[in-house]
């Protein structure tokens, strides 16, 4: 992970590919409130406009030590690294200011108005607020990915996610996080505040690793599996834990999710959607198919006497395997924006019906 930002300032020039390729895709949306009214506000607060790009990958396998009788194999720890070379983070940023004026020019299009920041800051709901403006490009919170927003973006959040962005590393209890935004109101309260304008929050996730070796190769040792995959939507993420006691072989988890979420109102007349990729946006032409694979079975004991009584030494290993992808910088930022805008034209086509007079 030191080598992250480095890895995102090359630009490879002349890389050939085939031409970008979406796959067909499915959206759902869960609705927890009621149907906008006919005559329901038009006013639009973008509370939120956050895009994650994943640029590198580490896969984690542990076993313990295996022992039956003083026989057996000692711990063993399987690693796997995969990144990209040739990604160009001012082409993404580029492309996620466009998907961003193109949804702002689209809502004013369609007869919503924006409501600016100075009227969000004054509400009871940002009182411990800071600003968060963009540009923002930097290393996400979230292990392997670069977070992203946009440059016309002007918004505000704790000071904690203004500094340095918001983790979804997943608790022991993760369900709390939710309760705990629903019992708070959540952007309802917000909405309220703002005389039950229309509060939007947007989160898109492209990604390209498939982690996790095969069962079978899991029992007779450590496996560990990186492969490509280029798509927007959801993300579970798993790495390394960052330490504390007994935190050999963990792994902390993530769960990242690409979303279009809209609430108005609040108490029994609250709206409040979720549209989201029930299958993902699958993007071909970009990466080379690639796998990584370390495998560790783990070193056997060893037995030996020692005068009266028998000495066993168990001995830890561990494999790594690492290995870099080139791909071709304006591609992959194309690939961003063709992808995210198939998500968001979706979801806007649905606000709009959903608020037609």
């Amino acid at each position: 992970m030191k080598n992250f930002l480095w890895i995102c300032s090359f630009v490879l020039l002349g890389y050939g590919v085939s031409a970008q390729t979406l796959s067909d895709f499915k959206t759902k949306v869960d609705y927890l409130g009621v149907k906008p009214k006919k005559k329901a506000s038009k006013d639009v607060y973008i509370a939120n406009f956050n895009v994650l790009v994943e640029v590198y990958r580490e896969d984690i396998d542990y076993k313990a030590k295996r022992e039956f009788r003083g026989k057996g194999r000692a711990e063993a720890t399987s690693q796997a690294a995969l990144g990209l070379k040739g990604v160009n983070a001012d082409l993404l940023q580029q492309k996620v200011d466009q998907l961003y004026a193109d949804m702002v020019s689209d809502l004013q299009a369609k007869g919503f108005n924006i409501i600016g920041v100075d009227k969000a800051a004054a509400t009871d709901f940002y009182k411990k607020a800071v600003p968060l403006k963009g540009p923002v490009l930097r290393e996400s919170v979230n292990p392997g990915m670069l977070e992203i927003i946009p440059t016309q973006f002007s918004g505000l959040a704790s000071e904690k996610v203004a500094e340095k962005g918001d983790s979804k590393k997943q608790g022991m209890f993760p369900g709390l996080k939710s309760l705990g935004k629903l019992a708070s109101g959540g952007n309802n309260a917000l909405s309220k505040d703002l005389d039950d304008a229309i509060i939007l929050d947007i989160n898109l996730v492209m990604s390209w690793s498939e982690t996790g070796g095969s069962w079978l190769s899991g029992l007779a040792g450590a496996n560990a599996v990186i492969k490509t995959n280029l798509s927007l939507g959801n993300k579970a993420i798993s790495a390394p834990s960052s330490g504390g006691f007994g935190s050999r072989g963990k792994e902390d988890y993530y769960m990242l999710e690409t979303d279009f979420n809209v609430a108005q109102g609040s108490g029994l007349k609250k709206v409040l959607w979720k549209g989201y990729l029930a299958k993902s946006i699958y993007i071909g032409g970009v990466i080379e198919d690639t796998k990584v694979e370390s495998f560790n079975r783990g070193a056997a004991a060893t037995n030996y006497e020692n005068a009266i009584y028998k000495v066993t030494t168990w001995t830890s290993t561990i494999s790594e395997n690492a290995k870099m992808v080139e791909v071709d910088g304006q591609k992959f930022a194309d690939a961003l924006y063709l992808s995210g805008s198939k998500f968001i034209d979706d979801q806007m086509n649905h606000l709009v019906y959903q608020y037609q007079d």
